[in-house]
């Protein structure tokens, strides 16, 4: 039977060996092991995002006490001793001989072997001098130099800094209220009643972040869909798209759901969503969750984003544009995104984003509204295609001025867009800007 160290291993070797992505890995992996204790998930979670988000300066680490260079280790091998190393140097409460012994087992029961003494000698070097590498910002915050580099160019050092520093703060769990289908005091009396701890969302937006409760599944406010799992910035963008009642609304990219959701319930009943993805299995979260929130004002269809759809032209009111990015704004939470992006991809990103808006500006009535966001902090995939837009097609910029309470980013909402970088503001790192089209 795997222990929660093995578990831990498989999962990191599944994400850095593999190409997985960590939150997936994460969830699949602890489904299949429900009867386990929320202890026993709490110690896993931490030492797999721990270890994928030190990952470079775990490994400058390994290569100072170890002959064999990390990249040169075999697969099962490197990921015991990264994890053995992230708990020596990371997890207090994990004894180092503890680390030391478990990683030698693991290595024994997954026939190395012949490793052992090695595996037990590199984690008592590291055991012995538990220090940290010294070295510039990038390997500080185990983040590429030449993206470290992009960042303090675009948004300076001290913002890069904060930036950082906010990624490796352990998120709250945001949820967004449905007010359609229940109302606020229903709503926290039932996670009330359920012993699950409230604190109140930035910006006055109507959900709560969670704390102290076993499964958010095991939440009677989620399954009868009161609750949606949300990020405070993706929140924010549908209170920026502020449809009106009666509204015919298209969300492009909507997997999984959560802002077609919210745009629904701002209806409250009336108009039509139409949520759109590329495939069947993103169109299936979708559906997964509406079919526990109910909304009949709703609807899913697959649909290529790039690809223009005649029978859509100049139909509806509100196109919801959050489209494919980098993803560099969740680094918080998706770690081995910074290990994976390059200039290159990014640069293909913007190309496809403006593929997309060059449709998606089609779709709009005379008057009607374009919401572009992204969940990433780089300004070739933001705010230099928000510009390429309004430069290229009829549209105008919608003021942003009463998204977020006054501050320093006044003078880019009234320009119709906002920056939101972790450790300036509360959330995600994400992107929101607003036009119409100007021909009434």
């Amino acid at each position: 039977m795997e222990n929660t160290r093995e578990i831990a291993c498989s999962i990191v070797s599944a994400v850095l060996e593999q190409g997985g992505q960590s939150h997936v890995v994460l969830r699949e992996t602890l489904n299949r092991h429900p009867e386990m204790p929320g202890r026993d998930r709490h110690f896993i979670q931490c030492l797999v995002h721990g270890t994928v988000e030190n990952l470079l300066l775990l490994d400058a680490k390994l290569n100072r006490v170890s002959k064999t260079p990390v990249n040169k280790m075999k697969p099962w091998i490197r990921t015991i001793l990264r994890t053995g190393a992230y708990q020596i140097l990371f997890m207090e409460k994990v004894p180092a001989s503890a680390a030391c012994n478990e990683a030698v087992k693991l290595a024994e029961k997954h026939h190395f072997h012949g490793l052992k003494g090695f595996v037990n000698g590199v984690l008592r070097a590291v055991a012995r001098d538990p220090s940290l590498p010294e070295g510039d910002l990038a390997l500080r915050y185990s983040t590429p130099a030449w993206l470290m580099e992009r960042w303090q160019k675009t948004w300076g050092t001290e913002k890069t800094k904060a930036m950082m520093e906010a990624f490796l703060q352990s998120a709250k769990l945001s949820v967004r209220w449905n007010l359609s289908l229940a109302t606020k005091d229903e709503i926290i009396q039932s996670l009330t009643g359920q012993k699950a701890a409230l604190e109140p969302l930035p910006f006055g937006l109507p959900g709560c972040f969670l704390t102290e409760f076993e499964r958010i599944d095991g939440l009677t406010a989620f399954q009868k869909g009161w609750i949606q799992v949300q990020d405070v910035s993706s929140i924010l963008a549908g209170e920026a798209a502020a449809p009106k009642p009666g509204s015919r609304i298209l969300d492009l990219c909507a997997a999984p759901g959560g802002k077609s959701l919210h745009l629904a319930d701002l209806l409250r009943g009336t108009g039509e969503v139409i949520a759109c993805d590329l495939t069947e299995k993103k169109t299936a979260m979708i559906e997964e969750n509406l079919r526990r929130c109910g909304l009949l004002n709703l609807s899913v269809q697959v649909s290529d984003a790039r690809v223009f759809r005649p029978e859509w032209e100049a139909s509806f009111d509100l196109v919801m544009a959050d489209l494919p990015c980098s993803g560099l704004g969740t680094i918080g939470h998706k770690p081995e995104i910074k290990y994976r992006v390059t200039p290159e991809s990014i640069h293909s990103l913007s190309a496809l984003q403006r593929e997309i808006l060059s449709a998606a500006v089609r779709y709009l009535k005379p008057g009607g509204t374009l919401v572009y966001s992204t969940c990433t902090v780089d300004a070739e995939e933001n705010i230099d295609n928000f510009r390429w837009l309004l430069e290229t097609f009829p549209l105008e910029p919608v003021p942003l001025t009463d998204v977020l309470p006054q501050g320093p980013e006044d003078e880019s909402r009234k320009a119709g867009y906002i920056q939101l970088l972790p450790g300036t503001h509360p959330c995600d790192g994400f992107f929101i800007s607003k036009c119409k089209r100007k021909d009434q």
